[in-house]
């Protein structure tokens, strides 16, 4: 039995360092095919709608939103965008916009300006990095498929036009509003100076 046990310890030391060095050979095949899928051509999202620009109403209540800016330009760069690897890249930086947003939140730190602070601009916020990530968990597949990543890519680029379309409408102020808003200022000015008048 004595004679055995050293036997058993050193079968069992062979064992553990061969299986460690077939796991740490497997690794860099791995990331040898994330390398060469970062070369894959994406063609031409067709799925694309009409861009959408903001209204100078809309640009004036969303010039101090820094998020909105750096979503802006992010979004913008995803349809010329032509391999996997530069579209990784690009979904890298969206996803630590809405991270930082999250933070910010967490910390109470003002980061989104009251006006946008609707349940609409908030839902489209919410579609928008949806849509980032199934397009994100495609680009990682291990066997990528180049027209479903750009019919997704479209389809993020969609949810940004919806969110510039409901950033229009909420700073849109029509003519009947606008008249409405005169209307109560008036009421409010004239009660107001009513009261001054009023002896007490």
């Amino acid at each position: 039995m004595k004679q055995l046990l050293p036997f058993l310890i050193i079968l069992s030391f062979i064992i553990t360092t061969s299986c460690s060095q077939k796991e740490d050979s497997q690794k860099p095949k791995e990331n040898v095919a994330l390398v060469g899928n970062d070369t894959l051509q994406l063609p031409s999202p067709k799925n694309l709608k009409a861009t959408i620009r903001l209204t100078t109403q809309a640009r004036e209540g969303v010039k101090n939103w820094s998020f909105y800016k750096d979503l802006s330009a992010a979004v913008d760069s995803l349809p010329p965008i032509n391999t996997l690897g530069k579209l990784r890249l690009k979904l890298i930086d969206i996803d630590a916009l809405y991270v930082n947003l999250e933070q910010a939140e967490e910390d109470l730190a003002p980061v989104t300006p009251e006006a946008v602070k609707t349940k609409a601009v908030n839902a489209r916020l919410v579609a928008i990095e949806t849509k980032a990530k199934v397009l994100q968990n495609s680009a990682q597949l291990n066997t990528p498929v180049a027209e479903d990543i750009s019919k997704k890519i479209g389809e993020l680029y969609n949810a940004y036009q919806d969110l510039n379309l409901q950033l229009n409408e909420l700073f849109d102020t029509s003519f009947k509003d606008l008249l409405e808003e005169i209307k109560q200022e008036n009421e409010q000015a004239a009660s107001e100076k009513a009261d001054e008048q009023t002896p007490n």
